[in-house]
Formats: structure tokens, sequence, C-alpha cells
């Protein structure tokens, strides 16, 4: 034991403990047994102490004894009678007391399991210490971990691959014999079982550094080619004495159907890995996306995996850039080659409607076209996740999809002047100052001036308004004659207010912008201006008659 305090407080206690079992079994007290039978060509049989259910029959006995207690608190301070009793698989109850003292009753047993008698023998004392050491020994301290991978079949047994993790074929190494089993592993019995390692990093608190180790090597085997492959429930630590502590690695299981390499592929898988570890770690949406790749590689079947699928190049392609193009026209443009560009959009707007099919629970007329159509959507992802991952598409996965549009155009011809047209058709295009100046243009000014001049020329005769010479001016208003006079003067100003469409005098047309004549806020405008005053007619005038109201003073008075 490392813990010297704890090793000399287990030592006295297995000595006091041979001191009183033994005067027990002297005074009377039997040692149960079983009658076993060994096996050979004649049927022998013998005696196997139950020691074990002897010590715990003579618990009390064990709590007497003087080096019990100092015993105790060696081992709640080591921290050690949890880890110790959950490797025996034995309950480990809540209180630190009874943890401790139930550690210890269970090391009494193990310490004399199988024995007709309680002498204690110095090996015998050194190898339960040295077990014991190896049960509670922290994983963190070990120097790898070793995970089963489900599904995957190889026919080289050693592929070594960057930042200490490596895959081996279980029989070439030392392993648990619960990594070794082929239940869950989607194999035969007879075929080779293999094994991840990540080697553990010097110095950590715990394994979780080895562990996200394994669980990278997984997501680069899957970004690698199709295939299910995934690790095994539980990781193991070595401790020491052919001890493993188990470890959960919260993997799902795998979807069906197994992850084979060639031999060939397993050497480009490892330059791929090595690639991949000299490149930056994915940031921003790609790291997100290969996620959500990741979580539908985990689902049973690529069909259930379609929308993780589908969100991951929605995170990638969405956004604005040099030509804004739909993520399904992006994703074609990524997967397929150009002339195929149009199929494969069709097949990746498919895949968008069938996904709106599932959500609203629809069935499916053909589920073996749903499944292939989500298979290519998967491979079509992996395709371009990998690329991203590797630096080939830059920082920006959608205007790398928008360069890929306008390269393939440019090579189409697509803007070129056998699509345009000639130059001739660009110089047919009349100009402003040339319409103004064109011959067939003159007859419509000539026109439009003859109009303008009619309306100009209406008069009260056409449009009555109501006489202001005989009331004063209402509320300080000029009479209106005045204001025609300053009206006129402004149209004869130089300065044109922007609602004189056409000059009056030289027929133009409207400037543009038109010029804006600052007024003065007291100053007052006739809206009633004669080229407009049409527009607004006025009542006939009405003269009211009313006669004076008579009343009869004398016929009021006899009334009252």
């Amino acid at each position: 034991m490392r813990d010297p305090v704890l090793n000399e407080a287990l030592k006295r206690l297995a000595a006091e403990a041979a001191t009183r079992f033994t005067s027990l079994v002297a005074t009377g007290e039997e040692i149960p047994f079983d009658v076993a039978e060994d096996e050979g060509e004649h049927t022998f049989y013998r005696y196997q102490p139950r020691t074990a259910d002897f010590v715990t029959e003579h618990e009390g006995e064990l709590h007497s004894l003087p080096s019990f207690g100092p015993a105790c608190g060696a081992v709640t301070a080591a921290k050690i009678a949890a880890p110790y009793l959950e490797a025996r698989g034995l309950p480990v109850p809540a209180d630190d007391d009874q943890r401790a003292a139930e550690m210890l009753v269970a090391f009494v047993c193990s310490l004399w399991e199988g024995c007709g008698e309680f002498t204690l023998e110095q090996p015998r004392l050194d190898n339960a210490l040295r077990r014991l050491e190896a049960e509670v020994s922290d994983p963190a301290e070990a120097d790898f971990l070793i995970a089963p991978l489900v599904g995957l079949q190889m026919p080289v047994r050693r592929l070594q691959l960057p930042s200490g993790t490596r895959i081996v074929r279980a029989d070439s190494v030392e392993a648990p014999p619960e990594a070794l089993r082929s239940e869950g592993m989607q194999r035969n019995a007879w075929q080779p079982q293999f094994l991840a390692l990540a080697d553990q990093e010097v110095g950590s608190e715990n394994s979780s550094s080895a562990m996200r180790q394994l669980r990278e090597l997984v997501s680069v085997i899957r970004l690698f080619k199709e295939g299910g492959v995934a690790l095994g429930p539980y990781a193991f630590a070595p401790t020491g004495e052919g001890q493993w502590r188990p470890l959960a690695t919260g993997a799902p299981a795998t979807r069906p159907g197994g992850y084979k390499l060639t031999e060939s592929e397993a050497s480009d898988l490892a330059g791929f890995a090595a690639a991949l570890e000299a490149r930056p770690d994915p940031s921003g949406a790609l790291r997100w996306a290969l996620r959500r790749f990741e979580l539908g590689c985990e689902r049973p079947t690529a069909l259930e995996g379609l929308s993780d699928h589908l969100l991951a190049l929605r995170a990638v392609l969405d956004g604005d850039g040099p030509v804004s193009a739909s993520p399904a026209m992006r994703a074609a443009s990524l997967i397929s080659e150009p002339a195929d560009r149009d199929a494969a959009r069709e097949r990746v707007e498919e895949a968008f409607d069938l996904e709106r099919q599932l959500m609203r629970g629809r069935r499916l007329a053909d589920m073996g076209a749903a499944l292939g159509l989500s298979v290519w959507i998967e491979d079509g992802l992996r395709s371009i996740l990998r690329d991203a991952a590797m630096g080939e598409l830059g920082t920006d996965v959608s205007a790398a999809a928008d360069e890929s549009l306008i390269a393939a155009g440019l090579a189409a011809g697509e803007g070129s002047s056998e699509q345009m047209g000639e130059t001739s058709e660009w110089d047919a295009v009349t100009t402003e100052a040339q319409m103004l100046t064109t011959e067939e243009t003159v007859p419509v000014q000539q026109e439009l001036a003859e109009e303008e001049r009619k309306a100009g020329d209406l008069t009260m005769t056409d449009h009555r308004e109501p006489k202001t010479e005989a009331n004063p001016a209402p509320f300080g208003i000029e009479p209106e004659d005045d204001l025609a006079e300053e009206l006129e003067e402004a149209e004869g100003s130089e300065d044109q207010t922007w609602l004189s469409e056409v000059s009056r005098i030289e027929r133009e047309t409207l400037e543009f912008p038109a010029r804006v004549t600052r007024r003065d806020p007291d100053e007052k405008v006739d809206i009633d201006m004669p080229r407009v005053r049409h527009l607004f007619p006025v009542p006939d005038e009405t003269e009211w008659d009313v006669s004076e109201l008579e009343y009869d003073r004398t016929k009021a008075s006899v009334d009252r």
C-alpha cells in the first residue's frame, strides 16, 4: 500500500483478527464447509471451508478488537471503502463509518478465503494488500484506457494513430474479459475483437482526457467513410494485479451493418487522422455541424438521422454570399460535378420535403427510396464536412459554395457576349438628350404645349369664384388681385418651385432635380393658380333673401 498509515492499520487488524478467530476455533467454534467434487476419471469429494461465512457470523468479535477503530479511521481518510465495495459487487452504505466497517469485514473475509484455519502468513497478507491497492486505485493513475470498438473489422492487427491512440486486435494485448465478449459487438464469436487504446496524460487529475481521445477517434472513423461504428458501453483502466477499473463511455448503440476497412483504407485512415490532427480544432458553425453529424450517425438508421444531417447542412450553408444561393443549390455545388448539379439540387430539395413529411407524421409510400435518399444525404454531408475540416473550403463554407457556382457559370459561358448579344444592341438605346432632339418627339412636345396653353387661358367665365371686392378680406388675407400680381412676379422669376412641371414661356420640360425657391414663412400663397383653377370648380353664387320677422307687441300683451 502507498499509504503507510493505512498499510500499518490493516496489518495490525489482520494480526489481532488471526489471534481472536484462532481462539474461537480452539474453544469449539466450527468453520462451516461445503462438499465439493473434483473432476477427473474418478470422483473425489473434498471439504471446502466457508471462512467468509464464519467471519461474518462473528463480525461483533471483529468490531471489538482494539485495532478496529483506528483501521476504520484510516480507511475513511483514504476514501477507499466505496471503490473497494463496488469492485466486489457489495452494497455501499451511505454512512462513512458504516461504509468503512463493511470494507474491513470484506477485507478480512478475503484474507482467509478458503482456509481451514486462521494462521497469518506474510505472503498471504502481502497479496491481499496488493489486491486491495489494485481494486481501489484511481483510474487517472493508469497508463492508458482501453475500450472495445463495436462493428469494426479490418485485416491489420495494429493501426497506430496520432495523439497516442491506436487500434489493436484483442488477442495481441492484455485485456479484461468483459472487453472480449461478442455480445452486442456486431460480430460473431469467432471473429476478432478490436480495441481502441488511448494513452493517459501525465499529471491528469481524471480520465477525461483519455476518454475524449477515444471519442474523437470514433468521430474520425465516421468522418472517413460510411458504416456503423461506436465505442463499447465501458472503457477499462488497468490498476495492477490483473485488475481493471470499468468506466462508462456513455456511447449509445450504433446502427447495424458494421464498419469494414481494407488494408489500403486502414492506411488512408491513419493519414487522414494525422492530417486532421495537424489542423486547428473546428469552431463556429462547422463545429456545431460536426456534432450534429455525429448525432445523426448514432441514430438506428440514416432515415432517423435525416433531420440531424439537414440541420448540419443548414448550419454551414445558410447565410449571405456572393450570389445568395439556396442551401440546396450550395450543397449540390459541393457534392456533385457541374454536369450533375441540377439533379443533385433536386435530390436535396426532395430530402427537405421528406423531412417535412416526417415532421407531419405522414406515412411514406416508398420506404426504400426514402432510406436511400437519407443515405445519399449523409454521404454528401460527410464529404462537405471532411473537406471543410481539412481546410479545403476556407473559413466560410457557404461562400466557397457560391464561388464554385460562379466558377461553373463562367466555365459554361454565362454572362458572355454570345449570350448577352452584340454591342450594337446596347448602342440602340436612346439617351434622354437624344429623345429631346429626335424629330419623332417634336409633335408630342407641340401637343403638350398646346394643352398647356389652353389650360392657362381658362377664365372665370368657365369657373366662377366668390366675389371678394365687396367684402373685406377675413383673417387679414390680402385681396386676390395682389396675390395674383405676386404670383405673376414669382412665375417670371428665375427660380421655380417643383410644382412647375412645364414653363409657360419656353415650354421646357421639368428639370431634375427641380430648383426650389425658399419663401418667407409670412408670405401668402394662392393655390388657386390660373393654370390649375379648372381643377377646383366653385359652386354657383347663391343670394340669401330673408325677410324680417314680424312681431305684434299688442297681441303679446293681451295674451299675458
